[in-house]
């Protein structure tokens, strides 16, 4: 399994090898992962050349913690990483691009099925108002049966006239003959004249009695007819207004449906919006722990500033007690400044445990709190970049302080006599990277702080969607039940027109013909008066 470690101490033995201490900080896993190790772990090798403290080596340890193959300095395995998280970079990118695909496509879906729910909603409408006029013209023609039953007895009162004057509604010349014949033989008894006349006389007013019963009928169909027309009018005029108020309530509906759909496609859009923002912090946890080894790497592979550069000139020529007297005090400045960095890195790693554990808490964290726990999230994550930028110089400082001691340690031990190191370690220039995964880093946060707005913006947006939902099904059902209720009254309407039709209808195909009857009657009844009477 491979190791990323530093180098905390390295002693050279009486054979003139190296034994060297590793801290062991974070291994890779069988998935080609790294991770930080939870305990500090030390190893310690005799198989190691001569290195300088504090550099960062991958390390190749088998179960038994045994050093297998030769170890590696780790600035390529690191280099590697980063061009894995320009790959996952280039990835999430086309993820998004792809959520994007995906929620165009859902909004279509959506719209596809909106419009096929109005169409199944306006044929369940249309079969609903057949089954209405199918009931309707059930009951119409239950009214009408009463009518007629009720108009049935008019009939027979009317029949029965008709069969009293019958007899005298023939007009034919035999008839007239007979008629003829019986006044001449009225002619012979005169004392039969006086009761004639009066039969006559009678006739004549049963049949203007007869003739003002028909009035009144015919007044009733008069009557009926006029206000036949009247609702008919008003039937009109309420279907019109009822189409007005129908395409108002479709155009409600459209709204509604409409407005539904955006909800959705927004609640989508939010989440959607909480993975790719699951994502980034992901990637920029990812670029920090990346960045924190690289500063590791790179205090170990910085090379001296130019400005703490020494005089070796004026070292050599310098008394050899005063030079002893520089190096330990420079060795009390390095061990100083050594343990108030430490107290930094123990600052800096208590203050990651304190964002990843408000991180768990904004994950676990419902809609009510989760504006609290952010704000408390971006002011630790803001405490943890002060205190990582301000440790980048202090590392650098006290690197270049080492530097410094160790030139002037291996000046003093030449003039000493003590065998000189040689340091081939080739010093690697990580600024460039470390500047560019700091942009990136930036980047990424500005990503996600422009997201977080987005999304929040979006919530607000859900609310005020969710009210004018609420507001267009109040508004459609208002409308809905008057509509209904409108239509209702039409319905009524109709079904009382009809019925009053239907009356109309039969009452004048009954009084039409007993009219026609009586109005042949009328001037046979005039002739025999003439007859009797003579003009």
């Amino acid at each position: 399994m491979l190791y990323l470690a530093e180098i905390k101490k390295q002693t050279k033995n009486f054979l003139g090898g190296y034994k060297t201490e590793f801290k062991l900080l974070a291994c890779q896993h069988s998935d080609q992962t790294w991770s930080a190790l939870p305990n500090e772990e030390n190893f310690q090798t005799d198989d190691m050349g001569e290195a300088r403290e504090g550099t960062l080596w991958i390390l190749n340890l088998s179960n038994s913690r045994a050093l297998q193959g030769t170890p590696e300095v780790a600035a390529p395995e690191l280099v590697r990483q980063l061009q894995k998280l320009s790959r996952l970079s280039e990835k999430l990118k086309e993820q998004q691009s792809e959520i994007e695909r995906w929620r165009e496509s859902l909004t279509f879906q959506f719209q596809e099925l909106s419009q096929r729910e109005m169409e199944i909603e306006a044929k369940e409408s249309e079969v609903e108002d057949r089954a209405n006029q199918l009931a309707q013209v059930e009951q119409q023609k239950y009214e009408v049966e009463q009518a007629r039953q009720k108009l049935e007895g008019q009939r027979e009162q009317l029949a029965e006239l008709q069969q009293q004057f019958g007899s005298l509604l023939e007009n034919s010349a035999e008839n007239r003959e007979v008629l003829q014949g019986i006044l001449q033989r009225l002619g012979a008894y005169p004392e039969a004249i006086p009761a004639l006349f009066k039969a006559a006389a009678n006739a004549q007013q049963s049949a203007e009695q007869q003739q003002q019963v028909f009035n009144d009928h015919w007044q009733v169909v008069t009557n009926a007819e006029q206000e036949l027309g009247r609702n008919q009018a008003l039937i009109q005029q309420k279907q019109e207004l009822l189409a007005i108020h129908g395409q108002e309530l479709d155009a409600i509906a459209q709204e509604l449906t409409k407005a539904k759909v955006q909800l959705t496609v927004e609640q989508q859009g939010v989440v959607n919006g909480q993975k790719l923002l699951t994502q980034l912090k992901a990637e920029i946890a990812a670029a920090e722990s990346l960045q924190t080894n690289l500063y590791r790497l790179a205090t170990g592979a910085m090379s001296v500033n130019k400005d703490h550069q020494i005089d070796v000139q004026h070292l050599e020529q310098l008394p050899l007690g005063e030079l002893e007297e520089t190096v330990k005090a420079l060795q009390t400045d390095m061990q100083k400044l050594a343990r108030f960095v430490n107290d930094q890195e123990e600052e800096l790693t208590l203050q990651c445990e304190e964002v990843d554990a408000i991180q768990a808490r904004l994950d676990a964290a419902d809609e009510y709190s989760r504006l609290t726990i952010e704000e408390e999230l971006n002011e630790e994550q803001e405490r943890k970049r002060m205190l990582d930028e301000t440790l980048i110089g202090q590392r650098r400082n006290l690197k270049e302080r080492q530097e410094v001691l160790l030139q002037h340690l291996k000046i003093l031990r030449r003039r000493q006599g003590i065998v000189e190191i040689d340091d081939s370690i080739p010093n690697i220039d990580l600024d460039p990277v470390i500047q560019q995964l700091e942009e990136r880093k930036h980047k990424l946060q500005g990503e996600k702080t422009k997201l977080e707005q987005d999304l929040q913006s979006t919530k607000q947006g859900l609310g005020e969607i969710e009210t004018m939902i609420a507001n267009l099904d109040q508004q459609y059902q208002g409308k809905k039940n008057n509509f209904e209720h409108d239509r209702q009254e039409v319905e009524d309407l109709q079904k009382q027109t009809a019925a009053l039709e239907a009356q109309a209808r039969l009452l004048r195909a009954a009084l039409q013909p007993l009219q026609d009857q009586l109005d042949v009657m009328k001037p046979q009844l005039q002739e025999i008066q003439t007859l009797l009477f003579g003009g």
